[in-house]
């Protein structure tokens, strides 16, 4: 018999978390910029557009790394100066999930049996952590 094993990750996400949507949101920009610049240059036959394109998806890219840093930065200046931060560095999640024994798929807390392998869980009461 299979057991379900429990897993802890913390997931948090703070006002700084903007900063990062801003920042994919001028990435996404930059790449759909050079989308419209490629289709204006093959509609009026002007390598202006081109280079427009080009630039724009340079500066787009170049915020994108700017905004995501400025969020990384005051994350890391609010931990060091010990203010209260909901956001988490980055690669530092953590929560939990609960995994099968078997074959490591993941399962519910309250699983009676393993979706991937087929196996049934023990009780709840004795479940491992990890």
């Amino acid at each position: 018999m299979a057991r379900i094993i429990t897993q802890t990750f913390e997931d948090t996400e703070g006002k700084e978390a903007g900063l990062a949507v801003i920042a994919r949101a001028c990435l996404v920009l930059g790449i759909g910029s050079v989308f419209v610049c490629i289709v204006l240059v093959i509609l009026r036959a002007e390598f202006f557009w081109l280079a427009y394109g080009a630039v724009s998806m340079v500066f787009c890219a170049v915020c994108y790394l700017i905004f995501s840093a400025l969020s990384e930065i005051i994350v890391l200046l609010k931990r060091l100066c010990g203010i209260p931060c909901s956001s988490a560095v980055s690669g530092t999640k953590t929560g939990t999930i609960y995994l099968c024994s078997q074959c490591g798929s993941m399962a519910w807390a309250d699983s009676i049996k393993c979706e991937g392998c087929g196996e049934e869980f023990n009780s709840g009461d004795d479940q491992d952590t990890d």
